[in-house]
């Protein structure tokens, strides 16, 4: 979320803040693409984040 291509801390802490504040709408951290940051989101990003998920690039 963050593009330094890795999921991380960094990423957990945006959407649990965007979360937080009930953050809607067509936003990076809404990964479910639902309009909404919630818990789903953030599991998605915190599975990523524990199997050290990145991006590969050239």
């Amino acid at each position: 979320m963050n593009q330094d291509n890795t999921i991380d801390a960094t990423d957990l802490a945006l959407i649990d803040n965007d979360a937080t504040n009930f953050i809607s709408g067509y936003v990076v951290t809404d990964l479910t693409g639902d309009d909404f940051v919630d818990g789903t989101d953030f599991a998605i990003a915190d599975n990523n984040a524990a199997n050290f998920v990145g991006a590969i690039t050239p």
